[in-house]
């Protein structure tokens, strides 16, 4: 019995099976090739956004076995062993075909230290403390040691809220209550600066009022500033 194709049926029904047969062949070889084999595994760890880390140290963390398929590369995970470096603040890591991971950190930026025993411990604006030095560093204020956590974070959240010259400027920051922040300028005068709302304005006025006469300075409300003292 043949077809109108004039092709015997059980030929036709061979050549079916061996399509049939072929395309699987296919889709088991990509399968492989993408979810266990090295051909498109990690040969490439670029680390960019670095500034007082290296790359080595990111890439050590990051633990990134050469050769693991890029489909089966648990980048949460490579995500959390970075982030566990303390002067990590943010990361992100991204996986490119055919071989390449790419780890984006952001690192913390001090805005304050702390006196600890072994010296200085730099704090960013989230009130993280991510490294210690043997002394204080230059050009950030010190902030004071506080009983609670919450102002502790109001300390922080202000420091963090001074332009560069500002904070070059201020010796200390207190926070006896999260409401009554106060600044201690380098020449001795001083600034109650209040909540931690506004602190972007009151950041402005502070810049303004350093130029001018007066031992102590009220910005706790902006709209209303007091000055005192020759």
């Amino acid at each position: 019995m043949s077809r109108d194709d004039g092709m015997p049926a059980g030929r036709h029904h061979l050549r079916r099976w061996l399509i049939a047969a072929g395309v699987l062949l296919v889709l088991l070889t990509g399968s492989w090739l993408v979810a266990f084999s090295s051909v498109l595994g990690v040969r490439t760890v670029t680390v960019t956004g670095t500034r007082t880390l290296t790359a080595g140290q990111v890439e050590a963390a990051a633990a990134i076995r050469p050769g693991t398929p890029l489909s089966r590369l648990n980048t949460a995970a490579v995500r959390a062993r970075v982030a566990a470096i303390a002067a990590v603040r943010t990361v992100i890591v991204r996986t490119s075909y055919p071989s390449t991971v790419t780890i984006q950190v952001t690192e913390r930026v001090a805005v304050g230290y702390r006196a600890v025993p072994a010296g200085a411990a730099l704090v960013d604006a989230d009130n993280v403390s991510f490294r210690t030095q043997p002394s204080a560093p230059a050009g950030l204020p010190k902030l004071e040691l506080a009983g609670d956590q919450a102002r502790s974070a109001a300390a922080a959240t202000v420091a963090g809220s001074l332009p560069a010259a500002l904070a070059r400027r201020v010796a200390l920051i207190a926070a006896p209550t999260t409401e009554s922040i106060t600044l201690t300028l380098r020449d001795g005068r001083t600034v109650m600066w209040g909540g931690t709302d506004r602190s972007a304005d009151k950041a402005k006025l502070v810049n303004a009022l350093v130029g001018q006469p007066g031992r102590y300075f009220d910005v706790s409300d902006p709209s209303s500033v007091i000055s005192r003292g020759a």
